[in-house]
């Protein structure tokens, strides 16, 4: 990990993981931003995506990340069902 994480002032904030084992951060940046970053449990690296929360999950959900390490999903829209206990 090139970083600390939180509660370390400073820290990076665990905020995910992936099927795979990868762990999902973001990563204070020194302009008040916080941008997505992830240990790469099968390449064992860090990964800097440079991109804030909402571009990144946007993208990811979309299949728009060039990745080879992400899971896949269908592109949407999805139905919603709706359960009842």
């Amino acid at each position: 990990m090139p970083c600390s994480v939180l509660p370390s002032p400073g820290g990076a904030l665990l905020w995910g993981h992936t099927i795979e084992g990868d762990r999902l951060f973001l990563v204070p940046q020194a302009h008040g931003t916080w941008t997505v970053s992830a240990f790469r449990r099968g390449w064992g690296d860090w990964h800097d995506t440079g991109l804030g929360f909402g571009e990144w999950f946007r993208g990811a959900l979309a299949g728009a990340l060039a990745t080879d390490w992400l899971p896949q999903w269908e592109p949407g829209p999805h139905p919603v069902e709706r359960v009842d206990s």
